[in-house]
């Protein structure tokens, strides 16, 4: 609802979306007013309202696959009688997560307005499949990465008989947390994809920088670890082919990680209308256009010659 806030103040407080296109003081009961006196302003107003949507979504989602990634790596090491240290923790939680969740969110609107319409419910299958299916990928990378280290030669297993935190530094734990600690950044990023309700990724330059230098942050730790080895609690690894092949199940989890996104806002929506049947719409518009579609309105007043 569009007005000026004289006369119908309440039609523009009882519309989903009031914008009043005075400065006014009645337009005060206007949820939006536009600086201009015009109805340019509402392609905005839902632009800035789809992209806000679908970030909401996006941090929800990362939130989720932070916290089931972290269990993953949690359950793997339970089995074999150690954790994550506490140190690392921390580095987990408030250096990635929570630098990542901030700035994952500045990414401003599309330039157009198209047809398409961010999802309506969290618990929707396109949101619930790319959960499903990102967390089958984590747990796949993970344990690849440790049933990698348990295959080496120069693997040490750990004391199972003693309890974790005194046996870290461990080889188990070192592979888990280093593959672990990409995939907060990788799920963030896959996550964040623009297209078609916000602006490209490469335009939050804030995210960007920040998802570049941890990227680097931990390429380092993983292969030169220095003075950080001893705080997180970190266990050197000789051997450097095997690094780099940590670095190449990181690359593929990134590349899955983009495919399955893509895959799934692309293909499972249009597979989806054509599965289930066309529901008739129970909005009060769409019910008005069904009846002037069956009888015309207004009724002709007599015979038409």
């Amino acid at each position: 609802m569009c007005g000026d806030g004289a006369n119908d103040c309440g039609a523009l407080k009882a519309a989903d979306v009031g914008i009043s296109l005075s400065q006014a003081e009645a337009s005060v009961v206007s949820p939006f007013t536009s600086s201009m006196a015009s109805i340019e302003c509402v392609p905005m107003v839902i632009r800035e309202g789809r992209c806000s949507l679908d970030t909401s979504f996006s941090v929800f989602k990362y939130m989720a696959l932070y916290s089931l990634t972290q269990f993953i790596s949690v359950l793997i090491l339970y089995t074999i009688n150690t954790n994550l240290g506490d140190v690392q923790f921390l580095a987990i939680d408030l250096v990635i997560t929570t630098t990542v969740a901030v700035l994952m969110s500045r990414t401003g609107p599309a330039l157009a307005l198209g047809r398409a319409r961010p999802p309506g419910a969290l618990l929707s299958i396109p949101v619930l499949s790319s959960l499903l299916l990102q967390v089958a990928l984590v747990a796949g990378v993970q344990l690849g990465g440790y049933f990698l280290t348990v295959a080496q030669p120069w693997f040490v297993p750990l004391n199972q008989t003693v309890p974790a935190p005194d046996n870290l530094p461990n080889y188990e734990n070192t592979v888990v947390f280093s593959l672990s600690s990409f995939q907060y950044l990788i799920l963030a990023a896959a996550v964040s994809r623009g297209a078609p309700f916000r602006r490209p990724l490469y335009t939050n330059v804030p995210f960007l920088v920040a998802l570049a230098l941890l990227a680097s942050i931990l390429v380092g730790l993983l292969l030169v670890p220095g003075l950080l080895q001893g705080p997180l609690a970190l266990r050197n690894i000789a051997d450097t082919c095997f690094k780099l092949l940590l670095l190449g199940l990181v690359a593929f989890n990134f590349v899955g990680a983009f495919m399955l996104e893509s895959v799934l806002d692309q293909c499972l929506p249009a597979c989806l209308r054509r599965l289930r049947p066309k529901k008739v719409s129970k909005k009060r518009f769409k019910q008005l256009e069904r009846e002037l579609a069956e009888q015309p309105w207004p009724p002709p007043a007599g015979p038409v010659r």
